[in-house]
């Protein structure tokens, strides 16, 4: 998936930050990373489903670079 692509969608699940929008992104068909907005903020809540590891982001751009860089390299095996 291309990096403006995530982009836009992290932009759209923090717009609507007062309702309860959660985003998957998937890999190799199997859920990766839930993102959701933390209510009245712009906090995106990133969780890692194969570990249930917890990140928060206050930068779009910063948190759609770590979801490319997760969803789009190779599998490991």
């Amino acid at each position: 998936m291309k990096l403006e692509n995530i982009k836009e969608l992290l932009e759209t699940v923090c717009q609507y930050n007062t309702v309860n929008i959660m985003q998957t992104f998937t890999k190799d068909e199997t859920d990766w990373i839930i993102v959701r907005c933390l209510p009245n903020t712009k906090i995106l809540e990133l969780t890692f489903v194969q570990t249930q590891t917890l990140e928060y982001h206050e930068s779009i751009d910063e948190a759609a670079g770590l979801i490319a860089t997760q969803i789009n390299s190779p599998a490991s095996v």
